[in-house]
């Protein structure tokens, strides 16, 4: 009886062993890979457009908000040699009126950012899953651009192959 006991265990820590060993073996293969975003985006024909098209935007507000704030040095040194009360609502007036202004250019900017660069990002994205279909091994993608936080990623560098996909240089 103690024979068969132990050789049921011996049997069960093979079998369990290998299970194991089989499970790790297949890991080590999976890879972590990074991609320099910033490269990719750079070098895309759709980036340099659509900043050209954001900097004219941010331009035009830029303009708008100068004008108010001319606006509103004038009045503020007409006010400063005549304590004029009216004077004052009208500054408090204008000052309100470049505050939101600030606002609205502020989100129609970030607005348009997003419907001009969310289509580049998804052009990179589906570039990066064809990558990734044609290895099955890679488990996880990270971003190692300037600034995106990934410090080290001894991992096998994925930005020529998703330029390649992209069909940019």
């Amino acid at each position: 009886m103690k024979k068969n006991i132990i050789l049921y265990f011996l049997l069960f820590l093979f079998l369990f062993g290998y299970h194991s060993y089989s499970k790790d073996h297949k890991e080590c293969h999976n890879k972590i890979v990074c991609l320099n975003s910033t490269a990719l985006i750079e070098k895309m024909p759709e980036f340099s457009t659509a900043q050209k098209e954001l900097d004219r935007i941010s331009k035009i507000h830029e303009n708008i908000l100068d004008k108010l704030a001319k606006e509103f040095h004038k009045k503020a040194e007409k006010f400063q040699k005549n304590k004029n009360p009216i004077l004052k609502k009208e500054l408090e007036i204008l000052q309100s009126r470049a505050h939101a202004y600030q606002k609205t250019a502020s989100d129609d900017l970030t607005k348009k950012q997003n419907k001009l660069l969310n289509p580049i990002y998804k052009k990179i994205e589906n570039a990066i899953h064809k990558v990734i279909d044609k290895d099955k091994n890679i488990i996880r993608v990270d971003d190692c651009s300037p600034g995106k936080g990934v410090l080290v990623n001894k991992g096998e560098d994925i930005t020529e192959a998703v330029k390649r996909e992209l069909g940019i240089k």
